[in-house]
């Protein structure tokens, strides 16, 4: 497929590739308006050509990162399971030592808050094959770890229940993680009711299922080190509104409370 605007590079399907030159063009050219790659300032590429990590948009508006890498160029890049779900991929270092303020590596860290999609590319005969989008999965010390996502386009996705596990602080020690603690959110369904805490949504007694999400009233990514997490951390809200959440901290980066109070006036 030619890539002739940034947008088309969402129509992608899984298995098609594009063409070394076209993606370089389509990268280099998206920063510049009198060319026929330019889509508009939300749609710039940053970054340049010839690294392996470039993002569409500008922090905090980010619409998505794309890698373009060759599997076992690192020792710890390449599928790690037979299906093909499961991507490992290494952070950008400089004689060894990696920075995790780089903005190549901070749009891998910060994936996991504003859930923009990561287009994973790699290199095959005739250029780079689109293997689809992903998510960051788990983060380690030298990698991240990606694992394949249900929906490929723009739509942002909440953070569903099983999202819940990898929720945490991030601990610049000996190595960079995501700390699972479920506890918390288990211990918060078990003590409060199930009621959305900004529509009042009851979801069993509309649907006749039981079903609540826990959503952190400030964003897990911003810690930089061990950070203990209490009840009074999170809430519970319907799918609707914690969609709507994740959303207007995507684009306005303003905290819960500011955020409830305006949905709370629709």
């Amino acid at each position: 497929m030619e890539l002739k605007i940034v947008q088309d590079i969402f129509k992608l399907v899984i298995g098609q590739t594009v063409t070394k030159r076209n993606l370089f063009d389509l990268i280099q050219y998206s920063k510049i308006e009198s060319s026929p790659f330019w889509s508009g300032t939300d749609y710039i590429i940053r970054n340049t050509p010839q690294q392996g990590i470039n993002w569409i948009g500008a922090q905090p508006n980010i619409l998505a990162v794309i890698i373009k890498t060759k599997p076992g160029s690192y020792n710890e890049d390449g599928w790690s399971d037979n299906k093909k779900t499961f991507y490992n991929y290494s952070f950008k270092s400089k004689k060894g030592t990696i920075s995790f303020t780089e903005m190549a590596n901070d749009v891998l860290i910060k994936q996991p808050q504003f859930l923009y999609p990561i287009l994973l590319f790699t290199d095959c005969t005739g250029g780079w094959k689109f293997e689809g989008s992903f998510n960051v999965f788990e983060i380690k010390n030298k990698f991240v770890i990606l694992s394949r996502r249900q929906y490929s386009n723009l739509s942002f996705l909440s953070v569903k229940e099983d999202l819940e596990h990898y929720e945490g602080s991030r601990k610049y020690i000996n190595h960079l993680m995501v700390e699972r603690n479920h506890k918390v959110v288990k211990f918060l369904k078990e003590t409060q009711a199930w009621i959305c805490d900004i529509c009042d949504e009851d979801f069993n007694l509309k649907y006749g299922i039981k079903y609540i999400e826990a959503h952190h009233k400030v964003p897990i990514s911003i810690y930089f080190k061990t950070h203990k997490v209490n009840a009074s951390d999170l809430v519970l809200l319907c799918p609707n509104c914690h969609k709507a959440v994740h959303l207007y901290m995507k684009r306005d980066g303003i905290e819960y409370a500011q955020i409830k109070a305006l949905i709370s006036r629709h």
